[in-house]
This record gives C-alpha cells, structure tokens and sequence, in this order.
C-alpha cells in the first residue's frame, strides 16, 4: 500500500468514526458519553494530524531512496 492510499485510508476511517459518533450522540446524552468524548475522542484529531505529517514525511524518504537506487 502506497503512503498516500494510507493516507486517505486514515483519513476516511476518521471520518467515517466522528461521523458515526455525531449520529451516536443523538441517542447517548449522558456523562458517561461525554467521559468517552474527552478520554477516547478528544486526542483523535491531533494524533491523526501527527500520523499524516510521519506519512508525509515517511513519502519523502521513500521516494528519495528510489530516486537514490536509480
């Protein structure tokens, strides 16, 4: 799997999770689902911001080293 197909499968899986939990809290309206919110949820966007910039990056040595190997 290339580094942009991991990319974009990333980025749709996370999507695709606040999407699902946008439709989960219409139903799940307590504290316990805002505890979930905070402890599992909150650090999802940064930590996917960090994992796409590793890709990147991760796509540029690759295609150096190729280039290199050349």
């Amino acid at each position: 799997m290339s580094m942009g197909a991991s990319k974009a499968l990333l980025n749709e899986a996370t999507r695709e999770l606040f999407a699902h939990w946008e439709e989960t809290k219409l139903s799940w309206r307590d504290a316990k689902a805002g505890e979930f919110e905070n402890n599992y949820l909150a650090a999802i966007p940064q930590a996917f911001a960090s994992a796409t910039r590793i890709i990147e990056d991760l796509d540029l040595v690759l295609s150096k080293i190729h280039a290199d190997c050349e």
